[in-house]
C-alpha cells in the first residue's frame, strides 16, 4: 500500500509539474509572438544573431554527419533486406527519412546542443543577479533575453531539419545508386516522382513547432530557477529531458493525426 501511495504522489507530482511547463512555456510563446518587434532593436538583434549563429551554424557539421549516416544505415538495411529494388528504396527513404527521421534528429541534436545551454546561461543570469540589473536600467529581461532566443532557435530548427533531410537523402541515393548498379541521377529522378510537396510541408510544419517547444521549454526552465548555484545543473537537465518529451511526444501526436486523416 505504501509503495503504491508513493508512486501516485511520484505520478501527480510529475504531472503538475508537466502542466506548469507547458502553461509557462505557451505563456512565453505568446509574449514572443506579440512582441516579435523587438527584434528591430539593434542590442536584441545581437542576441537573435548569436543564438541562432550558436544554434544553426554551428550544429551544421554534426547535422551533416547524423545525415550521412542516416542515410547510408536506411538504404543499407533496406538493400540487405529486399535487395536491388531502387524503387522501393526510394519509397522506404521517404517514409524514414523525410518523414520522421529527419525532423526527429534534428530536434534531438538541437536539444543536446542548445536546451541545456540556454537554461544554465538563463539561470546562471538570474543567480548574479544580472536580470534585476536590466530591470534597473529599464530594459525588460523578456525582450531582451528570451524573444531572440526563442525566434532564432526555431528559426534554426527548421534551417536545421531542411538540411538535414537534404544530407540524409543525398546520401541516401547515392549509396543507393552503389548498392543497386543505378546512376545516382536516375535515383534523384525516381525520389523526385515519387515524394509528394505535402510531405516537405509536414516537415516544415514539425521543425517549427518543434523549435517552439525546445525555445521556450529552455527559456522556461532558466526563468524559474531559484537564486542559487546549484540550481543550474537542474534546470539544464530538467530543460534538456522535458524537451525530449514534448518532441517525442508532439511527433506521435502528428503522426497519430496523419494516420486518421
Amino acid at each position: 500500500m505504501m509503495s503504491e501511495f508513493w508512486q501516485r504522489l511520484f505520478v501527480r507530482l510529475q504531472m503538475r509539474q508537466v502542466r506548469q511547463t507547458v502553461s509557462g512555456s505557451l505563456a512565453l510563446l505568446w509574449y514572443a509572438f506579440n512582441n516579435l518587434h523587438v527584434l528591430r532593436l539593434s542590442p536584441v538583434n545581437v542576441v537573435f544573431q548569436r543564438q541562432l549563429f550558436f544554434t544553426g551554424v554551428e550544429a551544421l557539421g554534426i547535422v551533416a554527419i547524423f545525415g550521412l549516416l542516416s542515410g547510408a544505415l536506411v538504404i543499407t538495411q533496406v538493400t540487405s533486406l529486399i535487395g536491388g529494388d531502387s524503387t522501393l528504396a526510394v519509397k522506404i527513404l521517404i517514409w524514414t527519412i523525410v518523414r520522421e527521421v529527419g525532423p526527429l534528429f534534428a530536434a534531438i541534436i538541437i536539444v543536446a546542443r542548445s536546451s541545456a545551454a540556454i537554461a544554465s546561461e538563463l539561470a546562471l543570469m538570474k543567480t548574479r543577479g544580472e536580470m534585476k540589473s536590466l530591470e534597473r536600467m529599464g530594459i525588460s529581461p523578456q525582450d531582451y533575453l528570451l524573444v531572440p532566443r526563442i525566434v532564432g532557435v526555431t528559426l534554426a530548427v527548421l534551417a536545421l531539419t531542411i538540411y538535414f533531410q537534404l544530407v540524409a537523402i543525398g546520401g541516401g541515393l547515392a549509396i543507393s545508386s552503389l548498392f543497386q548498379n543505378v546512376s545516382w541521377l536516375d535515383q534523384v529522378g525516381r525520389f523526385l516522382q515519387t515524394v509528394k510537396l505535402s510531405e516537405f510541408a509536414v516537415v516544415a510544419f514539425k521543425g517549427c513547432l518543434f523549435g517552439l517547444a525546445i525555445s521556450s521549454i529552455s527559456c522556461y526552465n532558466g526563468m524559474q530557477a531559484q537564486p542559487s548555484v546549484t540550481e543550474v545543473p537542474k534546470v539544464a537537465i530538467k530543460a534538456v529531458l522535458q524537451s525530449l518529451l514534448f518532441v517525442f511526444a508532439l511527433d506521435a501526436l502528428i503522426a497519430y493525426l496523419n494516420m486518421t486523416w
